[in-house]
């Protein structure tokens, strides 16, 4: 429950301007290509990353790689078939 309420946290608290910057990120994209991209300065592109990284709490993108990649792997595990009516 716990970890919910922090993803939940996390999530509310990020700006649509920091989701399409941290879809950048995930991509490999480096500040300048992201200012290029979005059209802002590289300082906007960087104080957007680091806005991320703080209320991701992580220190560096690849621990921001990391923590979103768990996310959505933890999203797309299929549910196990049932057997009800195997065993009839």
């Amino acid at each position: 429950m716990l970890g919910q309420e922090r993803k939940r946290k996390r999530l509310t608290k990020t700006t649509p301007r920091e989701c399409e910057v941290l879809q950048l990120v995930l991509l490999g994209y480096t500040n300048k290509d992201i200012a290029q991209q979005l059209g802002i300065s590289d300082y906007t592109a960087r104080d957007h990353v680091s806005a991320l990284l703080k209320k991701n709490e992580v220190k560096n993108r690849a621990q921001l790689l990391a923590l979103h990649v768990a996310s959505s792997r933890k999203k797309k595990t299929p549910t196990p078939p049932t057997f009800d009516g195997l065993y009839r």
